[in-house]
């Protein structure tokens, strides 16, 4: 079966979870996460990982539609963790590697244990407005790529091209695909998977393990639109601000924060309040009630 075919049968499946790597310090963000989802959208399937240390803080969290995955499992027996809270795994195929980087395979990984079609990203201190739909993804009939203009960290298109086996250069009007919610499709991380063996020559999770910066969402994003193209996938590049972010903005009161909730997007169907901003999220949180209020 040729990558048109096995596409056309791929497409007809409109299936689509949630995925969120998280860890203790978070918790309580993700909690807050899995309250806002459980309001606006109970029938979303949730995926969490966490390390195995964690599993215990986070067990409460399970329920009809949200599961939790072990990073253990899902990375194999070939690396594991370093003692301490300082993030970093050993392994005697790469070197010591930063609990950054394992995240970033661990949302590759995912696609071994999420059985829906279609992986939605969102980290822990992203948190639900409204109602969440398949249609809300869409662009043009297909799963919308974060497609924009790019303003920085040129290395990782860079990086993206040479573990794809492209030319290791950064071409002017390169395009950024890192957002706060990405949405891949599983048939295409499974390609990409190959694709980086084939050009590296080693298991893909080694490969990125052996590499000190990247982003997963670039190798995604390039691969999509150079190797494979969007006439040949079910995605189409997007521009919609499906989460509003905080990046940038000083919510440092109560009517900074009103402000922040007060003016969205109409077709934002989430927040992010970073949680390196230090707001509780009990401080917000009576602001995202409101939202859920009007959830019908």
């Amino acid at each position: 079966m040729d990558w048109e075919e096995k596409l056309l049968i791929q497409s007809s499946i409109k299936t689509f979870a949630i995925v969120t790597p998280t860890y203790l310090p978070d918790l309580k963000r993700c909690e807050l996460l899995a309250e806002s989802l459980d309001r606006t959208s109970p029938d979303v399937p949730h995926y969490l990982i966490v390390d195995r240390r964690d599993y215990t803080a986070f067990k409460h969290l399970e329920g009809r539609k949200r599961h939790l995955i072990e990073s253990e499992a899902l990375l194999g027996r070939w690396i594991w963790r370093m003692p301490g809270r300082k993030g970093l795994w050993f392994s005697l195929k790469a070197p010591p590697v930063r609990g950054w980087i394992i995240q970033q395979i661990l949302k590759i990984a995912a696609v071994e244990v999420v059985s829906e079609r279609t992986l939605i990203f969102c980290d822990s201190d992203t948190a639900f407005l409204r109602n969440f739909h398949r249609e809300d993804l869409l662009v043009d009939g297909k799963i919308g790529l974060l497609d924009v203009d790019f303003a920085g960290h040129h290395e990782w298109t860079v990086t993206a091209r040479h573990l794809l086996g492209l030319p290791r250069d950064y071409r002017p009007g390169s395009r950024n695909h890192v957002g706060n919610m990405i949405c891949w499709n599983s048939e295409v991380i499974r390609a990409m998977q190959q694709r980086i063996e084939a050009s590296t020559g080693v298991n893909w999770m080694v490969a990125l393990a052996r590499t000190v910066s990247f982003s997963e969402y670039m190798i995604y994003g390039v691969f999509v639109s150079e190797v494979l193209g969007y006439d040949s996938t079910d995605h189409a590049p997007s521009s919609v601000p499906l989460v509003k972010p905080s990046w940038h903005l000083p919510l440092s009161n109560d009517s900074a924060i009103e402000e922040f909730f007060a003016n969205v997007d109409p077709r934002t169907v989430a927040v992010m309040i970073h949680s390196k901003t230090g707001i509780d999220p009990a401080k917000y949180r009576k602001h995202l009630a409101s939202w859920w209020s009007k959830c019908t």
